[in-house]
């Protein structure tokens, strides 16, 4: 029975919502306003993978000055 059903694929709202859009400018249609802010950041959201990591994979640590800076401030201070 496993054989005989397609393999599934997994779509998220995204998808969709990026298919729905594009299908609509594809057909010679405009996007208005609530679509236009849709589209940006659903795709935004779809290509964050390919620009580093996301908000959530941030880690926050303590900068480190480099040599030339603390040589400036050194010098700055007296």
């Amino acid at each position: 029975m496993k054989d005989l059903m397609p393999a599934l694929k997994v779509v998220s709202g995204s998808e969709i919502l990026l298919g729905s859009l594009g299908r609509k400018l594809s057909h010679g249609g405009e996007l208005n306003n609530p679509e236009q802010l849709m589209a940006v950041s659903n795709a935004a959201k779809m290509t964050a993978g390919y620009y580093g990591p996301t908000p959530e994979e941030f880690t926050i640590t303590k900068p480190e000055l480099p040599e030339s800076v603390k040589g400036v401030l050194a010098d700055y201070a007296g």
